[in-house]
């Protein structure tokens, strides 16, 4: 039996039962296992078969955890579960026959000479093709470098130059023709996933080759598409003819990763191919789960209004979106049945898209209509800003800015949100925030994670105790009123440096929060979380050393025990969290047209109010003093 591990060429010897022993049996250990029944055996080995590797390199994981996984480690990950398998294959006859069509169930192209044996492959023995269920593309097949391996290797293998039978197609994409050849021909695909490397996939004693780019003349096609000024029919994307998921009728899970390409992620082929697959849904009717990374979500041919209705779709995965709010309702109009809904924001909406929501809906609206179906919901901005539009109403004040639908989530089982869609501030978190949490939370709720990305360097260290006090208020609230099924509360935040006062008394907090839900019967955790989507060869983020200054020199003073701090510390730190209350997170640049249109003085900001402005003076003085006053005026 031919190796199907592609790329690592034939099995050593055929697959074949171990040789007895000089009493004439097998070893114990093998003929233990040979005596299970089949209906045993095939469980077994079904066991083994590799898990497909991730859609995106960085995910918030429902572990807890941030999880990076390149390329290069994600086929190394597969290659270890393939040689399990088999390694399980290689024990017998019987083995063999119940392993085999497993061994090509999940199968990964990770480089050129893995494309080329896999088409030939299912050229040369059809009956392997209905055994394909998944398949994962790590190979950059509209790269120039790829390309040109891919010829090589075909000549290599075949002897003659390559021409696809019945085809007319260029030579340049005979990467693209292959891979589509493949995924066409398996008519039991349920899983597809294109992920391009970032950095090509090389071996560790290898020297590191220049990046692979896409081919010039699929980059001008991209090029022309992106900037044509009228609108274009996606089945006209240079992407259309080498995708045709209209033809694969069993295609359950459609995966793809935006790679980024000298630098960037907008023109690379990937991320065409990512808005070519979110204008594809109405014809994917078998599908049920689309994850896009680092795409940007955008429309072809129809706007936010007329997106047709996607009943198929049951699991929406964007991780590190540049979606809007408007996009997104449209989507959570239109996939009535959606179970698991998951976003991570890389742009801000602006208030003027208030305007482009659907049928006037906002996310809010949009996120209760899939009250009945919906048991995973998960909207987290790692960045400056937020994902949710607050209108034109004056005064625009916090609450405008928040989620009010979580409680009206009745079947909502997971739930993790990033802090701004909870409170809707920027800054320090208000009194009655805490208490907040407790009125959150629906009765079906299992597992909530709260995203903070306050605490960062440019915070200040007592704001950002001052906010962790406020949210472990609300962990406590939440012990106090107990959901019915509520069993694990997380917090995804910065940890403070190893060393100093501060460090002492988060771990001092953070224990006495656990012990506190333990009593309740829940478990709580935290865990660090990474400031955005960032790639491997971007600056990394500030050292713990480089904003802990004022915590150097203080370890050594005195050992703390768990839960004791000193009281002399306590009391400093409590004086300086009053007088951090009105600090808020990040740089604010300067507006000049705003500065221009401030009135001179109080008394002339509630002259321009006129006499009806039917706000009391106290909350006008506050709002002139906090800054607040164009929520009044404009």
């Amino acid at each position: 039996m031919a190796s199907p591990v592609l790329g690592l060429g034939p099995l050593p010897a055929a697959v074949s039962a171990p040789q007895p022993s000089s009493s004439g049996s097998l070893p114990a250990y093998f003929s233990s296992l040979d005596r299970l029944p089949n209906e045993l055996l095939q469980p077994i080995a079904a066991g083994l078969v590799p898990a497909s590797p991730l859609t995106t390199r960085f995910a918030l994981r429902p572990t807890g955890t941030w999880e990076f996984r390149d390329a290069g480690h994600q086929w190394t990950d597969w290659l270890a579960g393939h040689n399990d398998l088999l390694s399980f294959a290689q024990t017998s006859h019987r083995m063999a026959a119940i392993a085999k069509p497993l061994l090509y169930h999940t199968l990964v192209i990770h480089n050129e000479h893995t494309l080329v044996t896999l088409y030939r492959r299912m050229s040369q023995r059809p009956e392997i093709n209905p055994w394909i269920r998944d398949i994962t593309c790590l190979a950059n097949v509209a790269g120039v470098q790829t390309i040109q391996g891919v010829r090589r290797e075909w000549e290599r293998q075949t002897g003659v130059n390559w021409q696809l039978p019945h085809s007319h197609a260029d030579p340049e994409t005979i990467a693209l023709e292959l891979l589509k050849a493949i995924a066409l021909n398996a008519p039991n695909l349920e899983n597809f996933l294109v992920a391009f490397p970032d950095h090509d996939i090389v071996d560790h004693d290898a020297e590191l080759s220049s990046m692979d780019t896409t081919l010039p003349s699929l980059r001008d096609a991209v090029l022309r598409y992106l900037t044509s000024g009228y609108p274009v029919n996606h089945i006209d994307s240079p992407v259309a003819q080498f995708f045709r998921f209209e033809l694969m009728g069993n295609l359950k899970s459609l995966r793809i990763y935006c790679h980024r390409e000298e630098g960037d992620r907008d023109l690379s082929f990937s991320r065409m191919l990512a808005d070519y697959a979110m204008a594809s849904l109405p014809q994917l009717t078998n599908l049920r789960t689309l994850e896009l990374c680092c795409s940007s979500a955008g429309k072809f041919v129809f706007d936010e209004s007329t997106l047709p209705s996607l009943p198929q779709i049951e699991n929406l995965r964007l991780y590190g979106s540049h979606i809007h709010e408007p996009r997104l309702v449209a989507l959570c109009l239109a996939c009535v049945n959606l179970q698991s809904l998951l976003v991570h924001f890389e742009a801000s909406s602006t208030d003027e898209e208030r305007d482009l929501l659907p049928q006037g809906k906002i996310l809010d609206e949009a996120l209760v209509g899939l009250a009945g179906t919906l048991r995973s919901l998960e909207l987290v901005a790692l960045s400056e800003g937020h994902y949710l539009t607050r209108g034109r109403e004056r005064p625009r004040k916090p609450e405008n800015h928040r989620l009010k639908c979580i409680p009206d989530l009745t079947n909502l089982e997971s739930l993790t949100l990033d802090y701004r869609g909870v409170f809707g501030t920027l800054g320090i978190l208000e009194e009655d925030d805490g208490e907040r949490l407790c009125q959150l939370l629906p009765a079906s709720l299992r597992h909530f994670t709260l995203v903070c990305e306050w605490g960062t360097p440019s915070d200040w260290k007592q704001s950002y105790m001052a906010n962790l006090t406020m949210m472990l208020y609300g962990v406590e609230c939440l012990c106090a009123t107990l959901s019915p099924r509520l069993s694990t509360i997380s917090l995804a935040i910065h940890s403070w440096p190893a060393r100093g006062r501060f460090h002492r008394r988060f771990r001092r907090d953070m224990e006495e929060a656990r012990l506190l839900c333990a009593r309740s019967g829940i478990r709580f955790r935290t865990f660090d979380l990474l400031p955005c989507y960032q790639d491997e060869d971007e600056p990394e983020p500030l050292e713990e050393e480089q904003f802990e200054e004022d915590d150097e020199g203080d370890e050594e003073e005195y050992d703390v025990l768990p839960g004791v701090g000193p009281v002399d510390d306590e009391i400093e730190l409590e004086d300086e969290d009053e007088a951090s209350e009105y600090f808020f997170s990040g740089d604010e640049e300067s507006d000049p047209e705003r500065e221009a249109r401030r009135p001179p003085n109080f008394e002339a900001f509630v002259q321009l109010l006129g006499e009806d402005h039917g706000h009391s003076f106290d909350e006008l003085f506050y709002a002139w003093h906090d800054d607040r006053w164009d929520e009044y005026l404009f």
